[in-house]
């Protein structure tokens, strides 16, 4: 039976950090209106998550990559949910307002892709750290 009592503190503290980064992608978001500022950000949640890896020599990459890809992917959903947010927000004021709003749905490939982004960075980030 493998021993996790390494991994439960990883764990935790990429969902922290995960939870960070979100909130700094959604101030991003906010305030600013341009929308390459958010790879700075998943940058420094990189790297973050890759210093605490590091820190865990203990465990084995398999773990060190489900921790980063937790991590990554709290941050994506909080910055997800905040764009749908904001969105539906504006779309709910241009209504009000009198303008027509076209209602249209991202591309097939869009999910998958940001799915796969996570998925390779976090792999390549635990590679890196362990």
């Amino acid at each position: 039976m493998p021993d996790f009592t390494a991994s439960v503190p990883l764990l935790t503290r990429a969902i922290v950090i995960g939870a960070l980064g979100g909130i700094g992608l959604i101030l991003t978001q906010v305030y600013s209106r341009r929308g390459p500022l958010v790879f700075p950000v998943y940058a420094g949640i990189l790297v973050s998550l890759a210093l605490v890896t590091a820190r865990f020599s203990a465990v084995p990459f398999s773990t060190g990559f489900v921790s980063v890809l937790v991590g990554m992917t709290v941050a994506s959903t909080l910055a997800l949910a905040s764009t749908l947010v904001i969105g539906g927000k504006q779309r709910r004021k241009a209504v009000a307002s009198g303008r027509t709003v076209k209602q249209e749905r991202p591309p097939r490939w869009a999910l998958p892709l940001t799915a796969l982004s996570l998925v390779v960075s976090s792999a390549a980030v635990a590679f890196i750290a362990t």
